[in-house]
């Protein structure tokens, strides 16, 4: 395996129904379908489906749909979507949840199965120390929000190390979501508006290799430093390694932090990320 399929094997977690693609259900359950069937499918992950889709997604997805791999986004009444779940026969096994207090955590992991993989997002502007702890002590995943459709939505790069340092050294896995469908850091439209706003985004290059660096031996600043970074002449991708600036990153590290750090990032387009990773010749 090349370094940057390592980096993006069953990466890219498709949220076609959120914004700024905004597509409704049928056009979502579609495009999953057809990228789960093409050859790009071993860079595909889960299809985000919000718990207030699932009787339609039950009833009006196509056949085939049972072999595809969800992840279930649970709302403010999330014991009534997890009751509605099980009388749907929709299983429980990949759960994302936006905890409203931290009490909250503990609670919702008491009702899912001992083997469910539950995704809390740490909310912006709490102790990310002081979550990611309680995630942890549930032996739950992280989830950080890098982004959004507007500006003030974005995290700075010192904001993700930080989250980034504190799931490693809780030994905590993780998933980022929103804004995170481009490569590099980079300033980039926030909506696909015609004259939509522009901001500085983050790059999903960027935060796997910062979690790599993290669980090697550098330090938060480095970290966001390497975040900051969105320059495609400091990186660079072959067959056994990916490399930015020195640093030199090994397909069995990229494979090592993939599949017990960073486990996937949440994107409303599937080809953008990787028609990116082309143009740069990285794939």
């Amino acid at each position: 395996m090349k370094a940057a399929q390592a980096l993006l094997s069953h990466c890219i977690d498709y949220a076609g129904l959120f914004p700024p693609a905004g597509l409704d259900l049928c056009t979502t359950t579609r495009e999953y379908g057809r990228y789960h069937a093409s050859p790009h499918a071993w860079a595909l992950g889960k299809l985000i489906l919000p718990a207030s889709s699932l009787a339609e997604f039950c009833t009006s997805s196509p056949s085939g749909m049972t072999e595809w791999p969800l992840s279930l986004l649970l709302g403010p009444e999330w014991e009534n979507d997890i009751s509605l779940a099980e009388q749907l026969g929709v299983p429980l096994d990949v759960v994302e949840f936006r905890p409203a207090q931290i009490s909250e955590i503990a609670a919702l992991r008491s009702l899912l199965p001992a083997n469910a993989k539950i995704y809390f997002e740490v909310p912006a502007g709490t102790d990310t120390a002081k979550y990611v702890a309680a995630i942890a002590d549930a032996g739950a995943h992280a989830k950080i929000r890098t982004g959004g459709i507007t500006q003030p939505a974005i995290p700075s790069a010192h904001e993700v190390a930080h989250f980034l340092s504190c799931c490693i050294a809780q030994h905590v896995p993780f998933k980022a979501t929103a804004g995170l469908h481009h490569a590099l850091r980079g300033i980039y439209p926030l909506t696909y508006a015609p004259e939509s706003e522009r901001a500085l985004m983050h790059g999903f290059v960027n935060v796997i290799l910062a979690a790599l660096t993290l669980s090697l031996d550098a330090d938060i600043d480095e970290a966001a430093v390497l975040l900051e970074d969105g320059s495609p002449n400091s990186f660079s991708f072959d067959d056994d390694c990916a490399c930015w600036h020195d640093r030199r990153f090994t397909t069995q590290q990229i494979v090592h932090v993939r599949e017990n750090l960073m486990m996937s990032f949440g994107s409303c387009s599937f080809t953008e990320p990787l028609d990116e990773m082309k143009q740069m010749r990285w794939l």
